[in-house]
């Protein structure tokens, strides 16, 4: 008799090792300026122009001075750059650049090519079914640690 969780758990062990090996998970282009980190701050900024650094930090999961050498890096390769808050100028705002609109458009336009050639080989129903599970799963995880903080 076999012991299924741990069978199961192994398949899926391999199938990350597979997507990590096709490139599917990681940084989408070698020429880009930025680490994967700072893309998830351009992202960020992206979804939320105006947002200051507490709300990067709590949105991201990291702490206000992460984001803070974060923000600068990019401030210096000039894709975003700060505004004063025009309600309170003790606030500063971020915002992409030009430059950095197109990196993040770029990055973006990248991984969803990746993604479609994934799901490529998968039927319309089957593409619904696949992300609805990984959604429960997730949902499942991060209600888990929600609960062990």
């Amino acid at each position: 008799m076999t012991d299924e969780p741990a069978l199961t758990e192994e398949r899926f062990f391999k199938l990350m090792q597979r997507v990590r090996k096709l490139g599917l998970d990681s940084h989408p282009m070698e020429n880009v300026p930025v680490s994967p980190a700072q893309m998830a701050l351009l992202d960020f900024v992206a979804a939320f122009p105006g947002c200051g650094v507490q709300s990067i930090a709590a949105g991201l999961g990291l702490t206000p001075p992460t984001v803070s050498v974060g923000v600068r890096k990019l401030e210096e390769s000039n894709l975003v750059e700060r505004k004063p808050d025009p309600m309170d100028r003790r606030s500063i705002q971020f915002f992409l650049t030009r430059r950095g609109q197109a990196l993040q458009r770029q990055i973006q336009d990248t991984h969803q090519n990746k993604f479609r050639r994934l799901l490529s080989g998968l039927t319309q129903q089957e593409q619904e079914t696949l992300l609805e599970l990984l959604t429960k799963a997730l949902q499942t995880v991060e209600a888990r640690n929600g609960e062990e903080e």
